[in-house]
């Protein structure tokens, strides 16, 4: 990272943060990241700047990775649009938001307090008892950036990946031990055939993103709260969306959850 990186980046993420709140795009010919680490800290300041990562409150976030041998990439999400959904009547209506695609995942939910200490002892793949739940989901994909997804794989990864809004699904009981590589996953869009097939999840285990993504949350010295959220990564992807098209993700034996743009 050259000399001025760091102000370079510290301005694209409060460029970003005014994108956020005033919902308009950035011409991403105007911007150039030199490498991730400059993209996580113009993520970061994002994310303080929107007061997304406030202490003492549950924070939301997005995990995963394309194997378990590639480095792993993350970004907490935006509160405000994060819905637990029972319905399209009943927060599964997200057309105030432009959301352009739709992922089936599956998210964690906390269900203690915990320290960074308790965070650096997880090994990869390891979740202790500190999962006290999971749910099917759906992260709706948006972009800052005029050119969305064609945008400099950077410059995406600095606008929280590319995220829309998260809508959470009725939770149940965390297994973990649990055989995700032989689960059955769907996502229906509109009338279109599904999106189907046996496993798909990157990383053959969503509590596989767990001591990553606490290991991040926590780097700063502060305790994560119970009741924190992360969303695992997709299963399957549909791009492309116009406004109104409703997408069901379905996982057999976890339920399915139905929501529109």
């Amino acid at each position: 990272m050259n000399a001025d990186a760091p102000s370079h980046a510290a301005a694209l993420g409060q460029a970003l943060a005014d994108a956020w709140t005033r919902s308009q795009a950035l011409n991403e010919r105007d911007w150039s990241l030199p490498d991730e680490a400059a993209a996580y800290a113009a993520q970061e300041v994002l994310a303080r700047t929107l007061d997304w990562t406030a202490r003492g409150r549950p924070q939301f976030w997005k995990c995963g990775g394309g194997s378990r041998t590639a480095p792993l990439g993350q970004s907490p999400l935006a509160p405000h649009g994060v819905r637990e959904v029972r319905g399209l009547r009943n927060g599964g209506d997200f057309s105030d938001l432009r959301l352009f695609g739709a992922e089936a995942e599956i998210a964690l939910r906390l269900g203690r307090d915990v320290t960074p200490e308790m965070a650096a002892a997880l090994a990869p793949g390891e979740t202790g008892d500190l999962i006290d739940a999971m749910c099917v989901a759906v992260e709706w994909l948006n972009s800052r950036w005029a050119g969305a997804m064609k945008a400099d794989p950077l410059l995406r990864l600095a606008d929280a990946q590319s995220h829309g809004a998260l809508a959470l699904g009725p939770w149940q009981r965390w297994d973990p031990t649990r055989d995700w590589r032989q689960q059955p996953c769907e996502l229906q869009v509109g009338d279109a055939a599904p999106l189907a097939g046996i496993g798909g999840h990157g990383l053959d285990d969503p509590g596989w993103t767990v001591a990553h993504w606490l290991k991040v949350a926590t780097r700063g010295g502060q305790t994560l709260s119970a009741g924190s959220v992360v969303t695992t990564g997709a299963w399957r992807v549909a791009l492309d969306l116009p406004p109104g098209t409703t997408v069901t993700a379905r996982y057999d034996g976890l339920g399915s959850l139905t929501v529109r743009n």
